[in-house]
């Protein structure tokens, strides 16, 4: 808004100075005009911005929804998780602040289950590694477990999001032949290379495949011993308070996935408003039930505060004997994003090995996440519709 100033400036001058009573009179009503205008002004301001109560889209340090940090004063949480986005003290970060992500190539095969460690994950992505058997890449980062597994052997396509995460360190026992050329040549972390140590526990009666398990704490002292300490810093995504943004989306209080076909390996995700995360069950009973999906050690049901879901090409290797699979991660396509029990329709884009896959809503926008732990299915683009919601 304008105002249109006229004033004769003239009109202010009198003699020794000091303003006669007509003109002291004028000069009041001048000066209250002039706040007026400001007044209107900064109201237009407002109004234009949202309202003094309208929502923030970013949450402040400060933020009472995080880990108990006040607003108008209290614990400042200055220290952000670059994965979940989960503010912290400096106290509180004290011990992974200036550290890289840990990664382990988590064992899903049926007789694998229940895992542990993954109650404890910053974001796990799942894959098919062969004849429709998933298999979980699971970063630790605020927190570390002392007994991670059953641990099982790397495919070159999960070192794709390795290196994207902070040139993260990876512990795995095994793999494939193109994962080997990846590990010496890019080159990757390989814990499993370089000494990370690892334990039979046969407790269960299973196949020896499924019986391996590390020491998350050890693997990280290892790493130190292998010159790895510090931190490769990498872009983070983009973080909002929980239950705000996308009205416009959908509801999804329950999602499956059926990566090849429904069974063993399927994923089954059910909403629980009160913790504003959704519940992880894998696989179904003799009844057709899902059945949670829980933690070995904490006997908790593992949950994700965001659950994506990547669509990519699959496609056989030509000449693998094993007939082993390679995922298009670089590249963009289409996904899901479920939060706040709402689903929102997106699209992804990798530019490069070492570039941070980005997710955007059909506006072009890049995905506003909930700051929490993630879950990122990749399923085969030919399977679009058995992704139920």
């Amino acid at each position: 808004m304008e105002v249109e100033n006229n004033i004769d400036t003239q009109s202010f001058a009198v003699p020794n100075n000091r303003p006669g009573p007509l003109k002291s009179r004028r000069l009041r009503i001048v000066l209250a005009g002039l706040l007026v205008a400001l007044l209107i002004t900064g109201s237009f301001f407002v109004y234009k911005n949202g309202g003094l109560n309208a929502k923030r889209e970013l949450l402040s340090p400060f933020d009472k929804l995080n880990k108990g940090g006040k607003l108008g004063g209290g614990v400042l949480k200055e220290v952000q998780n670059p994965i979940t986005g989960i503010l912290y003290t400096k106290e509180e970060a004290a011990a992974w602040a200036e550290t890289r992500p840990l990664s382990v190539m988590v064992n899903n095969h049926v007789d694998a289950r229940p895992q542990s460690g993954l109650d404890k994950t910053d974001i796990v992505y799942e894959i098919v590694a062969e004849g429709g058997i998933t298999r979980f890449l699971a970063f630790f980062l605020t927190d570390t477990p002392g007994k991670i597994g059953p641990v099982r052997s790397a495919r070159e396509y999960y070192l794709v999001i390795v290196k994207e995460l902070g040139d993260a360190m990876l512990m795995h026992i095994g793999w494939s032949p193109q994962a080997l050329v990846a590990i010496e040549s890019w080159p990757v972390r390989s814990l499993g290379r370089g000494g990370g140590t690892f334990w039979r526990d046969t407790g269960r009666n299973v196949a020896t495949e499924h019986t391996a398990y590390t020491n998350g704490i050890e693997l990280r002292k290892k790493g130190d011993e292998l010159g790895w300490a510090g931190k490769k810093e990498f872009e983070s995504w983009k973080f909002k308070n929980d239950k705000e943004g996308y009205a416009e989306a959908s509801a999804a209080s329950e999602v499956s996935v059926d990566f090849w076909y429904k069974g063993d390996y399927s994923t089954f995700w059910r909403y629980d408003s009160g913790a504003n995360s959704y519940l992880r069950f894998m696989g179904y009973n003799a009844q057709g039930d899902p059945i949670s999906h829980m933690d070995n050690e904490s006997k908790k049901q593992l949950s994700a505060k965001n659950v994506i879901v990547q669509f990519t090409a699959e496609s056989s290797i030509k000449g693998d004997e094993k007939n082993r699979l390679d995922y298009q991660l670089i590249g963009s396509g289409k996904g899901l994003v479920f939060e706040d029990g709402k689903v929102i329709q997106a699209t992804w884009s990798k530019e490069l090995r070492d570039s941070r896959t980005k997710f955007y809503d059909l506006d072009g926008q890049e995905i506003m996440f909930n700051r929490g732990n993630f879950w990122v299915s990749i399923v085969p683009d030919r399977n679009f519709e058995q992704v139920k919601y």
